[in-house]
């Protein structure tokens, strides 16, 4: 099956280069709390008060809506499939694709929704 974003090759690299993203991110917020102990909110808000925290957590919210959508279109294809439910019982095998289909809207419409929302809270 042909991948996400063009190809295997591409949506792996894309999802591994998203994590090192999500790391760097979660590694930045956890030396920000080890040295800024005990952590008031002035400080805290200080910290997103600076444009370059702005703009590194709008691009952790970017590589966490495609590290994220790889990871449920990858579920949904594997799971959701009519080859895969045609194993469970050959009767439901037709409703592979219809509920692949309603669990994509429904998993994109979340991610929207969670970037966009934190998006409006960061700006």
């Amino acid at each position: 099956m042909k991948g996400l974003f063009g190809s295997g090759t591409k949506d792996f690299l894309l999802s591994r280069i998203s994590s090192l993203v999500l790391l760097s991110y979660f590694l930045l917020l956890c030396s920000f709390f080890y040295l800024n102990n005990p952590l008031t909110f002035s400080i805290w808000s200080a910290l997103f008060d600076n444009i370059g925290m702005k703009l590194f957590t709008t691009i952790f919210l970017l590589t966490f809506a495609v590290h994220t959508w790889i990871g449920t279109w990858a579920i949904g294809s594997d799971y959701l499939s009519p080859r895969f439910l045609g194993f469970a019982s050959p009767k439901i095998s037709f409703l592979g694709k219809p509920l692949n289909f309603i669990y994509r809207v429904i998993c994109g419409l979340l991610i929207l929704v969670v970037v966009l929302w934190s998006a409006i809270i960061i700006w």
